[in-house]
């Protein structure tokens, strides 16, 4: 009898992870209400593995997003997935590649150890309410080597580049080269840290508060003789420069 029960409930979960795994991801997801602001188009594939033509957050899109889920970790009640999305190529795309991490029972939180992600910075910039109105090109890169995010920032190890830098000018493009900085976790915030050498002398410690509500940051830079006077002239804005040429910037 004892032989007959365990071999009916081994069928039984044989049957339901099969289910569960050959499952259409588009039935999942219709059968889920999104957050507000995310809508999912083109949806193929299974829970596992699977595709979207399009996922767009906050009027951003994201083409061609993939997933891969692994079903060994989710007996423990954790979700392990490879995802990737976009065009890593196309510098007018949002792209990411990475592991992700989470917990069934605490979805909210989100770890990584590898992740990789391309931002176009007129997209960025434009969800950004900016002291000065700034019309900038290039791509943002975020490398993270470590991750535990939600809702605060737990643990962060990574680092950002601004890559091919560009302001515009009154007589075109200005290329102010690239840039590059330290991601951290401060508080409940995030910290970022840029250091010389850059085009604008630039070093400064930016912090995005949790929930990214509000910024800070504290700096100074030194305009690169080479660049335009458009450049030079526009630095005074933010005041005279000190004894060693450096202007001072808080906001």
């Amino acid at each position: 009898m004892k032989s007959k029960i365990l071999w009916t409930l081994a069928a039984v979960f044989v049957f339901l992870f099969f289910v569960v795994a050959y499952m259409p991801a588009v039935h999942l997801i219709q059968s889920q209400t999104l957050p507000k602001g995310v809508k999912i188009y083109g949806v193929s594939g299974t829970v596992w593995h699977g595709k979207a033509q399009a996922v767009v957050v906050e009027g951003i899109p994201v083409t061609n997003v993939e997933w891969d889920i692994a079903g060994l970790p989710m007996l423990i009640g954790s979700v392990h997935a490879d995802i990737k999305g976009g065009n890593l190529r196309d510098s007018d795309e949002v792209s990411f590649k990475g592991e992700l991490r989470t917990s069934l029972l605490n979805p909210e939180t989100v770890e990584s150890d590898d992740f990789l992600l391309f931002l176009p910075v007129d997209r960025v910039l434009a969800e950004v309410q900016l002291p000065l109105p700034v019309n900038a090109g290039g791509r943002f890169r975020a490398r993270v080597e470590a991750l535990s995010f939600g809702p605060d920032c737990n643990e962060l190890t990574g680092f950002g580049d601004w890559l091919n830098a560009t302001v515009a000018g009154t007589r075109g493009p200005i290329d102010f080269g690239n840039y590059s900085a330290q991601l951290r976790c401060v508080g409940k915030g995030i910290g970022i840290t840029v250091k010389e050498p850059n085009m604008l002398g630039l070093s400064l410690d930016a912090i995005l508060e949790q929930g990214f509500s509000n910024f800070s940051i504290k700096g100074k830079f030194k305009p690169d003789p080479s660049l335009p006077e458009e450049v030079h002239q526009a630095a005074a804005i933010f005041g005279a420069p000190g004894p060693d040429g450096y202007t001072e910037i808080q906001l």
